[in-house]
């Protein structure tokens, strides 16, 4: 098919890739009920496409970066020692450049650079819970590239499948430990919903972005070249079949396929994003169920680099990426999350009427 390449380039087998995308089509409910539970906390009567982002709450923390240290590292050691004292050795070597400074790019990355030399992270700081994640996802990079140095440079990067596991999986276990320290259902509720919108577009919204690449790909290869009007009626009706009747579209949203570059410059790329964050869910609720025979199996993970095919990374955990079923245990979880979410905000509404 036209995703072989990239499915080969990910050391993935097609019918894995597969399973997955049906999987995430097939609980395109779960965007349906998220934006209806947006709607009714707006208290809006009408939900458009511009709404989807509209933050829930209004962010009264503002964490020093000596408290997102604090609690960034904190989580890595809880969960491991070893893990922890890298993320440590981040800080107290300069290994981040976090301030926020005139002509400095947006975003955040850890670049892994060689063997030969410790990761660098880059991130622009301004002391919000998201950013606190964020540092939390970059320095899960950073430990997994500062232990994946061992295998040399030919083998220490993995597959795009795998490179996010540890980012994402850093990012729980410190959404858990912010969690703790919220005391009111509206501060909760504003924490769960944040999370639940980088799941729905980490997840549904990359998996609807495969479904116009791979009409756009079937179509041309069937029909010949596409006109700018086919390619925008390919677009809504993929963007449709994510929403359903939860989003209105507005005008001019049809050329919104032009923004997004990976399907010009990486085609197959984006169905990655998912597959790492229902892998990274999954591994979570094992580790939930085992802490203790689970952190030294993940650790080894690490370490492995990309010394060994996702499958056989992942085969200790007893996981099976080629099971259909296996990526319903990671939906489960975000649906999980979304009835939290419902449930916080019957109580926090009920108190506001």
């Amino acid at each position: 098919t036209w995703l072989s390449s990239r499915n080969n380039d990910n050391e993935v087998p097609d019918a894995s890739v597969q399973a997955l995308i049906d999987a995430v089509v097939g609980r395109y409910d779960i965007v349906r009920r998220y934006y209806a539970l947006k709607k009714r906390i707006l208290g809006y009567d009408t939900f458009h496409d511009y709404d989807r982002n509209a933050m829930i709450g209004n962010e009264e923390q503002n964490w020093t970066w000596e408290q997102a240290r604090s609690i960034v590292v904190d989580a890595y050691t809880k969960f491991d020692p070893q893990a922890g004292a890298i993320a440590a050795k981040f800080f107290d070597s300069n290994w981040i450049h976090a301030p926020v400074r005139k002509g400095k790019r947006s975003g955040a990355y850890s670049a892994g650079t060689v063997a030969s030399v410790h990761p660098y992270v880059f991130m622009n700081y301004t002391g919000s819970t998201r950013d606190v994640q964020t540092l939390a996802h970059e320095l899960g990079h950073g430990i997994h590239q500062y232990l994946s140095r061992s295998q040399g440079t030919l083998l220490m990067d993995t597959p795009l499948t795998i490179a996010e596991t540890a980012s994402v999986f850093g990012e729980m276990i410190t959404f858990k430990s912010l969690y703790e320290q919220t005391t009111t259902d509206k501060d909760r509720l504003t924490l769960v919903m944040s999370k639940l919108d980088g799941m729905i577009a980490t997840v549904f919204r990359q998996i609807a972005l495969n479904r116009f690449e791979d009409a756009m790909h079937t179509t041309r290869r069937a029909e010949g070249e596409l006109s700018l009007a086919q390619i925008n009626a390919i677009w809504l009706r993929t963007q449709k079949e994510q929403f359903g009747d939860s989003v209105i579209l507005s005008p001019g949203y049809e050329l919104w396929w032009s923004y997004i570059s990976h399907f010009i410059h990486t085609p197959g790329y984006v169905y990655a994003y998912a597959f790492g964050e229902l892998l990274v869910l999954a591994l979570y609720e094992i580790y939930l169920a085992d802490p203790a025979g689970f952190t030294p199996k993940y650790m080894d993970l690490l370490a492995s680099g990309g010394s060994k095919r996702p499958e056989d990374l992942l085969a200790p955990f007893g996981i099976d990426i080629t099971d259909p079923s296996f990526w319903n245990t990671g939906l489960r979880f975000i649906e999980n999350f979304l009835v939290q979410a419902e449930d916080l905000a019957t109580g926090v509404l009920s108190k506001q009427a």
